[in-house]
């Protein structure tokens, strides 16, 4: 009676959150309507001041310079939405293939806040080969998010730099930290938490490392 009951919890879960994505992913292509409609809009605006001579209208160069950085965070946007459209589309199938190189591509576009907040840039160096595994996406993503925040809450500033790779024909997740010290690496690679992170993404047969220059 009780894994029946057990059951019903896990599909309510994932019904719920299959609707949470379902409206999220329809909101991403709402904004990314508007974000059309500025982008056409500050274009018409830019091709206006083509056709007009500098003597005609002194502050040309400040608006072109002005609309330039409006094109760039609309592109800025965009990407945003994109990589928020494809997370919000995680909950549609309980299991499926997942390119490792796509979704780390994705998740540090969706996380770099939580690293600028630490002064840390975040980014990627992607594999020219696809590193497909069979998984939960949504789960996935909440152990590499995890992973990310477990190193983020002891260091600052430098970079951090995920690495999805293959050795020994095993798809592999290396976590590397420019400014890491002897002390960190021991207190993280050595904690319950780094532990228990490795065990879960080794079922989903990744093998997570954390690395210091």
């Amino acid at each position: 009676m009780k894994d029946g009951k057990n059951t019903v919890k896990i599909n309510n879960n994932f019904k719920e959150m299959a609707f949470f994505g379902k409206i999220t992913a329809s909101m991403t292509h709402e904004i990314k309507n508007v974000l059309a409609i500025i982008q056409e809009s500050s274009g018409l605006l830019e091709d206006i001041l083509d056709m007009t001579e500098s003597n005609d209208f002194k502050h040309k160069d400040r608006f072109i310079s002005t609309l330039g950085r409006i094109q760039a965070q609309i592109q800025r946007g965009i990407g945003i939405t994109s990589n928020l459209n494809c997370f919000a589309h995680s909950p549609d199938n309980e299991s499926s293939h997942i390119d490792l190189n796509e979704l780390i591509q994705q998740l540090n576009t969706l996380t770099s806040r939580f690293a600028r907040l630490k002064k840390v840039e975040l980014s990627t160096q992607g594999n020219d080969t696809p590193l497909i595994v069979q998984a939960n996406s949504v789960q996935l993503q909440m152990h590499i998010f995890t992973a990310i925040e477990i190193i983020l809450q002891h260091i600052e500033n430098g970079t951090l730099i995920l690495r999805p790779g293959i050795q020994n024909k095993q798809i592999t997740l290396c976590l590397n930290y420019d400014l890491m010290t002897e002390d960190q690496f021991n207190f993280i690679s050595t904690s319950a938490a780094w532990d228990d992170l490795q065990k879960k993404l080794s079922h989903m047969g990744i093998h997570i490392l954390l690395k210091k220059n």
